[in-house]
């Protein structure tokens, strides 16, 4: 068993390692990868992939990428490792964080896997190491999926072998937290105490709804940044964003999002809240059987067709400190359905939530909602 550093200004190599997860999950209808530019970029469209240096978020953090061979020199694992500056200046912490985790069932190839990744973390003064945590922060779910594999795939939402919880925890890692997702039954009658509840905090705080479009797309940035920073700030494992990061999200979803599913609110004309939905652009996203490398197709496919995709995921819903505790999470879930009914969607995924967050899990019976997947976030002392 061979486990390589692989020098991420090294092209070639760091194809093969986007490469891994096609003959990894080559049989598995579960599995739909992300398009390889999303990783490796693709400057005619645009698109700075995660993995190059140019990323925004390498201006801030540094990276490694490793590979495991056989003895026949065949690649049977994958990792990154990398240290966000951000997340630890934001918790005065020392914790390192490893992602894109793909292993054969071997436990000495997860073993040898998590040791380079920790050895070159300790080598750059990090005294934990937490993870799966994949790329980019703040859109990734974090952890291992751990429960939800039949469920249907969803934006934003990563796939991976049953088995990865038993390699990672064999390896000496533990359990921290746990995220799920949830689907809501998105035609169901309107529940009639969230109703009620959302009718009289509306009418409280006179509160105003705005869609994106609204306002021009520079203030809209702002507006969401600040609320975004502040609503998210003492979640567990947050990341604050830089307001250069934050804009290029919100650029580079121009092109997939349903922008009335995007909803600011004003509490007597101060920005409060946020809700946002992307449309489940998975569903446009399986590789062509005859031609699964045809990735300018599998593109093309998911931009001509986006306007009929019937789910999305609900994965912004924030309220600033100053504004909760009034009611507003239930105003904006109960908006966020009026929407997805006019709209005439049919299913809707709400997540990640943390699985103490009693506030939005309350919420969540209130509409029935329906697990969908978890993922368990693991770490270890290095």
């Amino acid at each position: 068993m061979r486990f390589a550093n692989t020098d991420r200004g090294a092209r070639a190599k760091l194809r093969s390692f986007v490469d891994f997860h096609r003959s990894h999950y080559r049989d598995d209808p579960q599995y739909i990868p992300l398009l390889d530019y999303e990783y490796l970029g693709f400057r005619l469209l645009g698109i700075d992939g995660y993995f190059e240096p140019r990323s925004l978020f390498l201006q801030h953090a540094a990276i490694a990428f490793f590979m495991a061979y056989d003895d026949r020199r065949q690649p049977v694992g994958r990792c990154i490792a990398f240290v966000n500056d951000d997340y630890n200046a934001h918790w005065n912490e020392r914790t390192g964080f490893f992602g894109c985790f793909e292993s054969i069932p071997d436990q000495k190839v997860t073993d040898g896997l998590l040791r380079v990744a920790g050895d070159w973390l300790r080598a750059r003064g990090m005294r934990v190491m937490r993870g799966p945590q994949n790329l980019p922060v703040n859109q990734a779910t974090p952890g291992v999926l751990t429960a939800g594999f039949d469920s249907r795939p969803v934006i934003y939402y990563h796939y991976n072998k049953p088995y990865y919880l038993g390699l990672l925890t064999s390896a000496g890692m533990h359990p921290v937290t746990r995220v799920r997702s949830w689907e809501v039954p998105v035609h169901a009658p309107m529940e009639a105490k969230l109703q009620r509840v959302a009718q009289i905090v509306q009418k409280r705080g006179g509160v105003v709804f705005e869609t994106w479009g609204e306002r021009p797309l520079a203030e809209r940035k702002r507006e969401m940044l600040d609320i975004y920073n502040d609503a998210w700030n003492d979640n567990w494992g947050f990341v604050p964003y830089r307001a250069e990061e934050f804009f290029k999200v919100i650029d580079d979803e121009q092109l997939i999002v349903d922008r009335g599913q995007f909803s600011i609110a004003y509490w007597r004309g101060e920005p409060a809240a946020f809700f946002g939905g992307v449309p489940n652009i998975l569903d446009r996203m399986r590789p062509s059987r005859p031609f699964p490398r045809f990735e300018l197709w599998r593109a093309a496919r998911m931009l001509a067709t986006k306007r009929s995709i019937k789910g999305l995921r609900l994965g912004y819903l924030g309220v600033k400190k100053k504004f909760r505790n009034r009611g507003l999470e239930g105003l904006l879930l109960w908006k966020q359905k009026l929407y997805t009914q006019q709209r005439n969607y049919e299913y809707c995924d709400i997540g990640y939530v943390l699985e103490d967050n009693a506030p939005v899990l309350s919420m969540l019976a209130m509409m029935n909602a329906t697990p969908s997947k978890t993922y368990t976030i693991l770490e270890m002392p290095l």
